[in-house]
């Protein structure tokens, strides 16, 4: 296995743990500095103080958690007066990374067979060909293992 292949292997592995963790972590209907305010016991304006801004800088970083503009830097800075800490990850909607890949693979296998079947066809060539499943399987575990470089394209 090359280095490159491992290292990508050890990639998906950490995303596909991360992501079955998230599954037990849907974000509180208030969002997470709210919650974690209500953890700890701690009220706006003691978590102003801690910061060094008004209670209404306060109000509004939770008003834009809850609309999901606010920024990483700031709700690390929150969390950190709270003394907690912010933990993100990027995780598959549904499944494993590896499913991510495979189904990109097969759209790309799928493409190239189908041009190829219709270049046969004008040339009266697609005499006894294999079904089209079977042929973008094969090809798309050949292309998964060539990481091509224009796989995602």
């Amino acid at each position: 296995m090359s280095v490159t292949r491992a290292k990508q292997r050890q990639a998906q592995d950490r995303i596909n743990q991360a992501a079955s963790l998230a599954k037990s972590l849907a974000r509180p209907v208030g969002g997470w500095i709210a919650a974690f305010q209500e953890a700890i016991g701690m009220n706006a304006p003691a978590l102003a103080e801690r910061l060094g801004v008004s209670r209404n800088t306060i109000y509004a970083s939770i008003k834009n958690e809850q609309a999901g503009t606010i920024s990483l830097n700031q709700l690390e800075k929150i969390a950190e007066a709270m003394g907690g800490r912010v933990v993100y990850a990027i995780v598959p909607r549904e499944g494993l990374v590896e499913e991510i890949v495979l189904a990109q693979a097969r759209a790309k296998a799928r493409r190239i067979i189908q041009r190829t079947r219709a270049h046969m066809a004008l040339e009266e060539q697609s005499e006894g060909l294999r079904s089209e499943a079977e042929m973008v399987e094969e090809l798309a575990a050949d292309i998964m293992r060539e990481g091509r470089r224009d796989f995602w394209q």
